[in-house]
């Protein structure tokens, strides 16, 4: 249903991987889009980020595959460590998205 929203002003706060995904699928609509970020600039902060198999494949439906590919690295499995470092759970990324990156 493209161009649902034609031309209606949206506001997204917030240039965080959510806000830029929210952006994008609100401009294929048709909706005139604004991100209000308080950051002076979009700059890597922290460690880094993961993004789950659900995520992966909201980014794939909106054509950014081949550009995460680019700049990523694939993750096999999620562990959670207690305060001692034994791992407590594990979750299997490559078994809910068969052919991962």
């Amino acid at each position: 249903m493209p161009g649902a929203l034609q031309s209606r002003p949206v506001i997204v706060v917030g240039g965080g991987v959510a806000g830029l995904t929210a952006a994008i699928a609100l401009r294929r609509r048709g909706a005139d889009v604004a991100v209000l970020e308080r950051a002076p600039a979009l700059a890597e902060v922290g460690a880094g980020l993961q993004l789950s198999p659900n995520a992966m494949r909201v980014l794939d439906a909106l054509g950014l595959g081949p550009a995460l590919d680019a700049v990523s690295l694939p993750s096999r499995a999620v562990r959670l460590r207690d305060a001692s470092g034994a791992e407590v759970a594990r979750l299997d990324l490559a078994r809910h998205r068969p052919g991962a990156r």
